[in-house]
């Protein structure tokens, strides 16, 4: 490189260095700086906030937002809607919604494979909670209805892939009922 062009770069640096100095010393550069500053850690702590709550409680929340659209006594009564405190405190434990949504998962799968997911899966899990537990007819409701969401919101991801003898043997032996 010759001395000239190099010259020229020192000269292009001093410039940019002396711009840089007389922004730093300007009021406003300050505060663009402070707004900018304050922005980015609005972004730090928006992506630092704590995650979702976990699917089974997604599930469990959606479910109790539509109660009301299935029945809970004889004759064909419908559900009330949720309270404020079944919202708050649901109905059903957080570890029985995540069993009810791996089961609902299970249930997805046997469904894609051609399984029998009712009589092996479903049906047995409606009776554990229906007498096992003696559930109330809401929280039995509630149950079916969780059941039934999880397996509408897993159902494209199942049908994604091809339902191989593998998957099929594995999911049997994932079903409630052997």
């Amino acid at each position: 490189m010759s001395v000239s062009v190099r010259h020229k770069k020192l000269e292009k640096s001093e410039i940019v260095k002396q711009r840089y100095i007389s922004l730093v010393r300007c009021p406003l550069f300050h505060m663009l700086a402070t707004v900018t500053f304050a922005l980015m850690m609005q972004c730090v702590v928006v992506k630092t906030a704590p995650a979702k709550s976990p699917l089974h409680r997604q599930l469990l929340e959606i479910a109790l937002n539509n109660i009301q659209k299935t029945l809970c006594k004889p004759p064909d009564q419908p559900c009330a809607p949720a309270t404020a405190k079944e919202r708050a405190t649901p109905p059903i434990s957080d570890q029985q919604a995540q069993t009810i949504v791996a089961s609902g998962i299970i249930s997805a799968l046997g469904k894609h494979c051609g399984l029998d997911w009712q009589r092996f899966n479903f049906q047995p899990l409606m009776s554990y909670h229906r007498e096992k537990l003696q559930m109330t007819s809401r929280q039995i409701a509630l149950v079916g209805l969780l059941h039934g969401i999880t397996m509408g919101a897993v159902r494209k991801d199942v049908e994604r892939s091809a339902c191989t003898s593998d998957l099929k043997s594995k999911t049997k032996k994932k079903f409630i009922l052997k």
